[in-house]
Formats: C-alpha cells, sequence, structure tokens
C-alpha cells in the first residue's frame, strides 16, 4: 500500500468533516435523539469513511467521487432518522452543504491547477488537498449565521413548506452541474486566461447564495412578524370584548345595587300578603341577572379572556368545557403564544365534541405551573371515528376535528425548549404541553 498516496486520498476525503458540521448545525435543535448517540455516530461513520475509503482508494486507485456519491445516500439515510424535520428540511439542509461543498471542490481545481499540473493520479496533491479542505472550511465560516441563525429560524415557519420543496431540488441540481464543471485535468484549466476569469466567475455563486439565504430569512422574518402581530390582534379583541362585558355588568349591578331598598319593600309587601305567586314573578329576572354575571375562569387577564371567549363559543354549540386554571399574572411565555397555543388546541377540541351525543361532549381543559419556569396544559376531549398520527406525533388527518393547527402549536413549544404529547386511547384524544420560560 502507498502511504502517501492514502494520505493524500484521506486529504481529499476528509472535507466530508466540514461538510457535516455544516449539515448538522442548521437542524441540531431539532434532533430526536440523544448527544451521545448523535456524535458517536458521526464520529464511526466519518472516522470509517475517510480513512477506509482513503485505503479503498488507494487500492483501487479510483476517483474519491465514485465513493462519494453512493455514501451520501448512506449518510442521508443516517441523517434523515437522527432529525425530525419535514423530508425536505433536510434535504435543503443536506443539499446545502452539498451544493457549498461541490463549489469549493470545483473551485479548488482552478485555484491549485498549476499545482496538480503532471499530477497523474486521480487525486489531488497533498498541497493541493490541503488547501481544498481550508477552502471548505473558509465557506462554511463565511455561511455560519446562516447556518447558526437564518436556517433554523425559517425552519420554524411552517408558510415555507413549499420553498423547501423547491430549494431542494434546486441545490442538488446545482451540486451536480457545479461538479460536472469540474475539469477532469489541471492542462484543461491553464489554456489562456481561462482560469483567471473563471476564478473571478465562481467566486459569485457563494455571494449571490448568500445574499438569497439573506433575502428568504427577511422574508420569512416578516412572515413571522405577521402571523404575531395577528395572534396578539385576536388576543387583543378577546380582551376587549371581555372589557365590555365586564363594563356592562358593572353597570346592571350599579342600577340594581341603586334600586335594592325599592326591592326588598316590594317582597317584604308580598310577603305580608302571601302573595308568592307573585314575589316569584317578581325574583324570576332579577336572579337570571344575577346567574348571567361573568364569573372568573382564571387570575390571569389574559389567559382568563381566551378561555372566556372559548367558553363562549363552546356553549353556542352546547359543548361543556370543564376548565382548570391556576395561573397568576406572571406567564413563563409570551401571551401571544399562550392565545395561539390555547386557541388553537381547544377550538379543535370544541369542534371535535360538538359531534358527539349527550354527556361526551365534554372538553377538559388543565393549566398550570409545574414552578415558576414550566408551564404546564393539558387538554381532553372524546371524539367519533379513528385518528391516525404520523411520525411526528401529528393527526394525518382532520376529519374528526382535529390536527388543525397542531403544526404551528408544536413550533411554538418548540421555541420555548418544551415537549408536546398527543394520545388517543378509548375514543379520547388527548393533548399535554410543557413548556420553559426562556433564559
Amino acid at each position: 500500500m502507498n502511504i502517501s498516496l492514502t494520505i493524500r486520498y484521506f486529504t481529499e476525503l476528509a472535507m466530508v468533516i466540514p461538510a457535516a458540521a455544516m449539515a448538522v448545525i442548521p437542524v441540531y435543535r431539532c434532533r430526536k435523539v440523544n448527544k451521545p448517540f448523535l456524535f458517536g455516530a458521526l464520529a464511526i461513520v466519518l472516522g470509517i469513511f475517510t480513512v477506509g475509503g482513503s485505503i479503498l482508494c488507494s487500492m483501487l486507485l479510483i476517483p474519491t467521487n465514485k465513493l462519494l456519491f453512493p455514501t451520501m445516500v448512506a449518510m442521508f439515510l443516517l441523517y434523515n432518522f437522527c432529525f425530525e424535520l419535514s423530508i425536505f428540511q433536510k434535504l435543503f439542509s443536506f443539499g446545502n452543504s452539498m451544493f457549498l461543498c461541490a463549489f469549493s471542490t470545483t473551485y479548488n481545481t482552478f485555484l491549485t491547477a498549476p499545482l496538480e499540473l503532471g499530477n497523474k493520479y486521480n487525486v489531488y496533491n497533498l498541497s493541493s488537498g490541503l488547501i481544498c479542505l481550508g477552502v471548505t472550511v473558509s465557506v462554511g465560516l463565511v455561511f455560519a449565521r446562516t447556518l447558526f441563525k437564518k436556517f433554523p429560524e425559517m425552519f420554524e415557519n411552517e408558510d415555507l413548506d413549499n420553498v423547501w420543496k423547491v430549494l431542494s431540488i434546486v441545490l442538488l441540481t446545482a451540486s451536480v452541474l457545479i461538479i460536472w464543471t469540474n475539469p477532469l485535468s489541471a492542462e484543461n484549466v491553464m489554456i489562456g486566461r481561462l482560469r483567471r476569469i473563471t476564478l473571478v466567475i465562481f467566486l459569485t455563486i457563494p455571494i449571490v447564495t448568500l445574499f438569497l439565504y439573506h433575502i428568504l430569512w427577511w422574508l420569512s422574518k416578516k412572515m413571522t412578524e405577521r402571523a404575531d402581530l395577528q395572534r396578539s390582534l385576536d388576543f387583543f379583541r378577546m380582551e376587549e370584548n371581555q372589557y365590555r362585558k365586564t363594563r356592562q355588568y358593572l353597570q346592571e349591578s350599579s342600577q340594581l345595587r341603586h334600586d335594592f331598598r325599592q326591592h326588598i319593600l316590594l317582597i317584604n309587601e308580598y310577603l305580608k300578603k302571601g302573595q308568592t305567586y307573585k314575589l316569584n314573578e317578581y325574583l324570576a329576572p332579577l336572579v337570571e341577572h344575577i346567574s348571567q354575571r361573568h364569573k372568573a375562569i382564571c387570575e390571569n387577564q389574559a389567559v382568563d379572556a381566551i378561555a372566556s371567549h372559548y367558553d363562549e363559543a363552546a356553549k353556542s354549540q352546547e359543548v361543556s368545557i370543564n376548565w382548570s386554571i391556576d395561573l397568576g399574572e406572571d406567564l413563563p411565555v409570551k401571551e401571544s403564544d399562550m392565545c395561539a397555543v390555547m386557541g388553537n388546541l381547544v377550538e379543535n377540541a370544541i369542534r371535535a365534541a360538538s359531534e358527539l351525543d349527550g354527556d361526551n361532549r365534554l372538553v377538559s381543559v388543565r393549566v398550570g405551573l409545574m414552578n415558576p419556569k414550566a408551564l404546564v396544559i393539558s387538554i381532553y376531549n372524546a371524539y367519533r371515528g379513528r385518528i391516525e398520527l404520523d411520525k411526528n406525533d401529528l393527526p394525518i388527518t382532520n376529519k374528526e376535528g382535529h390536527g388543525i393547527g397542531l403544526r404551528s402549536v408544536q413550533n411554538i413549544v418548540k421555541r420555548y425548549k418544551g415537549s408536546m404529547v398527543i394520545e388517543t386511547h378509548n375514543g379520547i384524544f388527548n393533548v399535554s404541553i410543557l413548556m420553559y420560560r426562556p433564559e
């Protein structure tokens, strides 16, 4: 075995290490395996690929691409297993890593062409391989902020679902085209001014790509802000409606207190005359008025407004809600997020319960704090039919009134480093949520 040739192959294959980092960083927060498993699997796979691949290529004298392409399929299967984003989001992140590495390799071919003149093997010289590794790392550093911050933020925006389908295909296609343009020999690159022109033109590829990513991130941020604003407006409408009802009740109560003396005198007169039937007729509207007064569901005004809104919505559909909310004014989460989570969950539960009969038209809502930093929400209701959950534990269908808005709720829960568990058993649909106060 030619040791020096093996080292050259190892240097060329080692660029999969920064490539793996660029693929993992954007989706790291969405892993569904623990850290030891993830990093252990990466170390084993990358170690076998770089060391074993370099030995195999040096023995068979084959280019690294013949080993790289089939290995990428196996690596993506592992990648798909370790992270819980949608398939197109993972394809996009993985494809972006391939795209940047393909650019780095092709750009390095033109950059180090003078060093490769006379090279009789299908692998970079050691110096060219080290430069290629340096170019790949440099490209990764240029895209670092996008990988660490912008991609994770964009993945949370469910309005971009169709965008990931298009971009994943575009990136994979662009990777193939860039690799296809990679010259077969250094002699072809050194013709006239081809090398210098190509180096300048190719340099625009990462610049334009970075700019397009920034535009996409900016649009995603604006869409998220607009959605947050809409949730805040919905919440303010609920509070305004609750305020009007409370003010009306206070005005009516004030009038009732003003007439209290007259009520007592007339009641006493009916009692003296034994006219109980007239007394009942007189008291009936007063009792009805008192029974209609607003009863606070929760001490927290924001949550009380949300709960009161959906309590009335449930009554209009002849659904009963059993509320148990123990919250003070200080919430671990934003009020707009609380509005979105409770709104989506309770609305789905009311819709499902409204399709049932009798005592089954019931929704139970439990909300409280495990500690000052942890919020717990549990909502359950009966349902009709069959509900199947996908691999992300979300309902596949919303025919029974479930699934609408649950993905939005799941994204909010993830922002608070929390968890959401959905259970269906014996005709009962239960959603349990845990969210933590941001540090």
